[in-house]
């Protein structure tokens, strides 16, 4: 009779990781973000209304205001600069995303502290010309306040793509729940479904006749599939010691159904059996090797199943495609992916060969 055998796998290839996202996702309209960026300028121009009156001895309503103009104005040079990196697609907003996420801020500080800094210079000079200059403002002072008025409005940018950002994130982790329950329905659906009975039982029907002992292992191992099933189909993860031992059972049934055409190969270290991972990822993976691979006695359809450091469970089996390819929608995968993502905010690699076909299911580590 079949059984499952453990063996050796060859040293795992080099991984290559994509960097995480560096620009915040967009979630306000532009008109939104006007508008946001207009009223905080009005705020900060009207706090800076009296700072720039109450010291001087005289001013006329006409300088007032246009000191209250300038300090809008100076924040709004700030908003259109980060406006026409986030809103406005370009050459300099693709170089600027694409960098590392340190680099893009300091770049981002650097480029608006520059602008700041000209304007507020040139209205320094222009403000000498119409005699609204402030006693003992000298352009050094200017510059120092230029820098202060530079930080101050990149504070106010951070919150507003932090809002954004949270906005972003609540509204991916409510898609990703639903697609979660998509995802265990169509699991569940696929399980129990009369396909995979009818053959489980007409496996049974035959050992019955044939070899009775066997019969009673096959009903157990049975059981235990509908008992996973049941217990563990609801949960976002279960550890991955629960969900071998699922797979062996899962696979002792196509064994006894395929003979000796289809064998599991296990090598992992006992110190990630505690790690999670969504419930039924292993029996997704062998069914999709079975479903669109050749299983035959002359050529067993082995799977291997094994730890690549620092946090990956790689599951691959050799490629030999059916001459009649096996209908598939893609859903099984996809719906995976997105399983993974919720659980441990990591993406299924997929990788594959003229010979070999390889999933990477990545493992958050143990608590």
């Amino acid at each position: 009779m079949p059984s499952l055998t453990a063996a050796a796998s060859p040293p795992p290839a080099p991984l290559r990781f994509s960097l995480p996202q560096t620009v915040v996702p967009v979630m306000f309209s532009e008109r939104a973000y006007l508008l946001i960026a207009l009223a905080i300028s009005v705020v900060f121009g009207l706090i800076a209304l009296p700072t720039g009156v109450l010291p001087r001895s005289y001013a006329t309503a006409g300088e007032a205001s246009l000191l209250c103009l300038n300090a809008v104005l100076v924040f709004q040079v700030q908003f259109w600069l980060h406006y026409l990196l986030r809103y406005r697609p370009s050459a300099l907003q693709r170089w600027f995303a694409s960098r590392p996420f340190s680099t893009y801020w300091v770049l981002r500080a650097g480029l608006t502290a520059l602008l700041v800094t000209a304007y507020s210079t040139g209205r320094y000079w222009l403000d000498g010309h119409l005699h609204i200059r402030l006693e003992h403002n000298s352009l050094g002072l200017i510059v120092l306040l230029a820098q202060v008025v530079t930080v101050v409005g990149l504070s106010c940018q951070l919150g507003i793509e932090l809002v954004e950002r949270s906005r972003y994130l609540t509204l991916e982790i409510e898609a990703l729940k639903r697609e979660q329950l998509q995802a265990r329905y169509e699991s569940l659906k696929q399980q129990l479904s009369p396909h995979f009975l009818f053959n489980s039982l007409s496996t049974l029907g035959g050992l019955i006749q044939e070899e009775p002992a066997a019969a009673g292992q096959f009903v157990e191992e049975m059981a235990q599939v509908y008992r996973y099933l049941l217990k563990h189909g609801e949960r976002t993860a279960v550890p991955l010691r629960d969900e071998l031992s699922f797979v062996r059972s899962y696979t002792y049934l196509l064994q006894m159904r395929f003979g000796e055409g289809i064998a599991l190969h296990i090598d992992l270290p006992e110190a990630v059996l505690g790690r999670q991972l969504p419930p039924l990822a292993l029996q997704l993976l062998v069914e999709n090797a079975v479903k669109h691979n050749t299983v035959s006695y002359h050529q067993p359809l082995v799977l291997h199943i094994d730890f690549v450091a620092p946090a990956l469970l790689r599951v691959r089996n050799q490629r030999r495609p059916r001459l009649a390819p096996a209908a598939s929608s893609g859903v099984g995968l996809s719906n995976l992916t997105n399983r993974i993502r919720l659980l441990n905010q990591q993406k299924l690699v997929i990788e594959q060969t003229a010979t070999e076909f390889c999933v990477l299911v990545p493992l958050p580590p143990t608590a």
